[in-house]
């Protein structure tokens, strides 16, 4: 396969910037969204994930801890280990795309995390003790993704891998529902 010419690169540039462009309108968005809006959404998406028959099926669920300004999912970690599942969260390698999801013991056990520089709770770096995901051939049965405010339900189905997890949607939140 022959290296991208000076196309590719200008079209791979111009992707990027669209992309940085979209987010960026995306997070004014969510600014503009009050906080009783951002509760109601997080109501109503979480009554969505805990009673998708999926969800109720599965058994080790991975699910990312939620920024201040995207759908909260404290709710539904707390009817993870309320209904005896297992938790996964995930940990990012600094300066790379490579992400594991590792087990959390309990709701609670999210206020010994590690905060990055990216605001973002999550296992440090040290921490060697948490099982992954992925380890001894098993892996999340389902994975809930506060995705920018449209949060959606992912159950693995190989259909193309996320991080090293496959998955696919199987539904998305509608702001407008």
């Amino acid at each position: 396969m022959e290296p991208p010419g000076e196309d590719g690169e200008m079209a791979a540039a111009a992707l990027r910037a669209a992309k940085r462009a979209l987010r960026g309108e995306l997070r004014q968005r969510l600014r503009s969204l009050g906080a009783a809006e951002k509760q109601r959404q997080s109501r109503l998406l979480t009554r969505k994930v805990i009673g998708h028959p999926k969800y109720q099926e599965s058994k080790r669920i991975a699910i990312f801890l939620s920024m201040p300004d995207e759908i909260q999912t404290e709710e539904i970690i707390k009817d993870i280990f309320k209904q005896g599942k297992e938790c996964f969260i995930p940990r990012y390698k600094p300066h790379s795309n490579h992400m594991d999801m590792l087990k959390l013991s309990s709701a609670e056990d999210i206020s010994s995390l590690t905060l990055t520089s990216w605001n973002i709770l999550q296992p440090s770096d040290d921490d060697s003790v948490r099982e992954e995901a992925l380890a001894g051939g098993q892996e999340q049965d389902c994975t809930v993704d506060p995705d920018e405010g449209n949060s959606a339900l992912q159950v693995n189905q190989l259909l193309g891998p996320v991080h090293g997890h496959p998955q696919c949607c199987l539904g998305q939140h509608n702001r407008g529902s």
